[in-house]
């Protein structure tokens, strides 16, 4: 640490709780001033907006208090570890009031509070915030002491703070612009393979049928497996409306198998399986094709269908056989035609998703980067003092 430095805990730099009375003292019960429930305060957003507001009287009893400058961050499961925190500013008459489930920074003057924020808003002081909370489950908070112990390095110098802070804007900046442009790019990828993926169905040529999928074949459920079953029986692994779980079950399908979620997260999603599983009743196997199906195109050809939109609106959409019965497919008579196309699909697939995960470690990376700037900043790496 620089010789222009100080480590302080955070009760020993900050007044934490603020008193009411303050409010109580400088303003009138009607006067007006600003609200901010949790949910207008912003995730890792340094400066939020309070655009809410309320007679003094209406908020001055179960609600916490704060005023300009002060820093606010959420001490409750899962909002403290989302990371909701931020600088109170331009507050009208200067005062707000919030959810009791704020803990309040006021710097006592040695820190500014936008370095302050830039110190709570670390992935590790969340990390270990994490580790310290108390309470019933859903119900957690991080304890008192958890915060007015933690221990706050700075420089001596409020305009040496305040060069720090700059220069974490103008970087965090940068990192946003190139987090967008990543993210931008990524979805690109995927929108340029789904419109090939339109595209080759869009203008069926010559040779192709149009058919409902009721006549084309039938989807059978599967199992219905229990615990024991599972457990018992085998190696394999079981698939059911919320995907591939497991590997002791043994199993009913084997080769190569389309499967159409029925139930719950992947309700609509067709999966191409070419592996010994055993389908529970959250899912559909295709059977009694009608016409010659190359099992690869067939998945691509549904997938291409949304059949979740045809699920029953509930809070666990569910698909119905008789739901798809009239769904209708295009697709080429020609094995060998439906062949060559899920050979291109295929090369262009691994394309996108080599493409995807150099986008998603690119954003890895970014924030990997975000997490040392900050390690730098308070550990003296970013002051001009050689």
């Amino acid at each position: 640490m620089k010789t222009n430095w100080q480590i302080k805990k955070l009760g020993e730099v900050c007044e934490i709780k603020p008193p009411k009375k303050e409010a109580r003292d400088r303003l009138n019960d009607d006067d007006i001033v600003s609200f901010v429930p949790m949910e207008d305060l912003g995730i890792l957003t340094k400066n939020f907006i309070a655009t809410k507001e309320r007679p003094l009287k209406e908020v001055s009893g179960s609600y916490t208090y704060f005023s300009d400058n002060d820093v606010l961050l959420a001490k409750i499961t899962p909002c403290f570890e989302n990371g909701k925190i931020g600088i109170a500013r331009n507050l009208k008459n200067g005062i707000g009031f919030g959810s009791s489930e704020y803990i309040i920074f006021r710097s006592r003057g040695e820190v500014i509070p936008d370095y302050l924020y830039y110190y709570l808003a670390r992935d590790q002081f969340r990390q270990d915030g994490k580790k310290a909370m108390t309470g019933a489950v859903g119900h957690k908070r991080v304890p008192k002491d958890f915060i007015e112990n933690q221990k706050i390095p700075y420089p001596n110098s409020l305009p040496e703070q305040q060069r720090i802070v700059a220069i974490l804007e103008e970087a965090f900046a940068a990192i946003a612009t190139a987090k967008e442009k990543t993210e931008k790019n990524l979805q690109n990828a995927r929108e340029l393979f789904a419109s090939y993926l339109q595209s080759v169905f869009a203008n069926p040529g010559d040779g192709w049928e149009e058919k409902t999928l009721g006549g084309c074949f039938k989807l059978k459920s599967g199992d219905n497996i229990t615990s024991k079953m599972m457990i018992e029986n085998g190696k394999y692994p079981v698939y059911g409306g919320n995907g591939i779980a497991g590997m002791y079950n043994k199993f009913n399908l084997s080769g190569s198998n389309v499967i159409v979620g029925r139930v719950g997260a992947l309700c609509g999603n067709v999966r191409h399986i070419e592996e010994a599983i055993w389908l529970t009743d959250n899912g559909f196997k295709i059977t009694d094709c009608k016409y010659d199906f190359d099992n690869a195109f067939l998945a691509y050809l549904l997938n291409l269908k949304n059949l979740r939109n045809y699920a029953r609106q509930a809070a666990q959409p569910v698909i119905s056989n008789s739901s798809l019965e009239e769904v209708l497919l295009q697709f080429p008579k020609s094995l060998k035609d439906q062949k060559s196309i899920v050979t291109k699909l295929d090369a262009l697939s691994a394309e996108t998703k080599k493409l995807e995960a150099i986008y998603r470690q690119k954003l890895a990376d970014l924030d990997e980067l975000k997490k040392s700037v900050l390690q730098k900043a308070f550990t003296g790496q970013l002051t001009m003092e050689n």
